[in-house]
């Protein structure tokens, strides 16, 4: 069983011969094919290929085009900096008030910009060249965390309180250009579309349901219709937000170390999954294979008989030992078969 058949066959509810491992990787790709993070970001054949490797030699379940958080924001003219092998930067806001939003496109074609043009490219590949092997992922901003990108994190959260009517309409934007997006992915190859939205863990559960749920909805709702799973990544603490994103329709909720996972697990709808949760810094990067591997069944206890995907509950950090990213899938494949009476998702 590949890791595509493994993927699509335990959301279905069916016997798999371990549970998916779906660990994030972006720095460390770069610094285990040995070449700076600037060319992951920049250039969709160092991404491509450092994701497979690393999907082949530590035992992932998918590849992803996840690299940084900027790609849409230069789309609408926003000035980023890429540092040689650091993370980029933006210079400034785009957004300074009202008016400035008169001034951006409803969409932007991304065949028409550099790096969002680039995820593209790297989509297609990933569909050429592994697609029979392992699910592909994709990768937008949703809207909110958009948002934040083109206006300042600080001035958005100034504005849900106090130009609720700015915040919406920029909100709006972002949304429509980021289905627009996804759907250039589809079409690419995506079989799957991540969804980052992480600032909404900085807002609580009422300003999620009146700015945020209604907006996620839509997005996925759009685009369960051209074809295509969604996983959605909000890191930080979502304890509060837990029963709003279970509406969401989101097909997999990454959860964060910060989480009670058996919490995430039962609360989610019976048609979503839990993906998580051990610490990707003091378990994953600062630990020893022995820690992670107890961290992994702690996990795997924690789901009880429901489904879910165990990986870190964010990013692998870039130094993290490599005895240690495999000991987590020594662990999942130590847990051994799942099968299909025990993947069924009970209601």
């Amino acid at each position: 069983m590949n890791a595509r058949e493994r993927v699509n066959a335990y959301l279905a509810g069916k016997a798999v011969d371990k549970i998916p491992n779906w660990n994030i990787i972006m720095q460390f790709g770069a610094q285990y094919a040995g070449f700076p993070f600037s060319k992951y970001l920049t250039d969709f054949n160092y991404l491509v290929e450092s994701e497979i490797m690393v999907a082949d030699h530590f035992g992932l379940d998918c590849v992803c085009a996840i690299s940084s958080p900027f790609r849409e924001a230069e789309g609408y003219g926003l000035k980023v900096k890429i540092p040689v092998d650091g993370l980029p930067v933006n210079e400034g806001r785009l957004i300074h008030e009202y008016a400035d939003l008169k001034k951006l496109p409803r969409v932007v074609d991304p065949h028409s910009v550099l790096r969002m043009n680039d995820r593209l490219l790297a989509v297609e590949r990933f569909k050429r060249e592994v697609g029979d092997r392992y699910p592909v992922i994709g990768w937008i901003e949703g809207p909110i965390a958009e948002a934040a990108d083109l206006r300042g994190i600080g001035e958005l959260l100034t504005d849900l309180m106090e130009e609720p009517e700015f915040a919406e309409d920029l909100m709006d934007l972002t949304l429509e250009n980021g289905i627009n997006y996804a759907k250039e992915q589809i079409r690419m190859g995506a079989d799957f579309i991540g969804v980052g939205d992480a600032i909404a863990s900085q807002i609580g559960p009422t300003l999620y349901e009146d700015f945020v749920l209604e907006r996620e909805k839509k997005l996925i709702k759009a685009i369960h219709e051209m074809g295509a799973r969604v996983k959605l990544h909000i890191c930080g603490n979502i304890t509060k937000l837990l029963p709003f994103i279970a509406q969401t329709g989101a097909d997999v909720v990454d959860v964060d170390h910060m989480v009670d996972f058996r919490l995430a697990v039962d609360t989610l709808a019976p048609n979503q999954m839990a993906n998580g949760n051990y610490d990707p810094v003091a378990i994953l990067y600062q630990g020893t294979p022995e820690i992670v591997r107890n961290s992994v069944n702690r996990c795997l206890e924690k789901m009880g008989e429901k489904r879910a995907m165990i990986s870190a509950g964010c990013e692998v950090p870039r130094y993290t030992p490599y005895e240690n990213l495999h000991a987590a899938d020594e662990a999942l494949r130590a847990h051994g078969a799942v099968p299909e009476l025990f993947c069924a998702q009970k209601s």
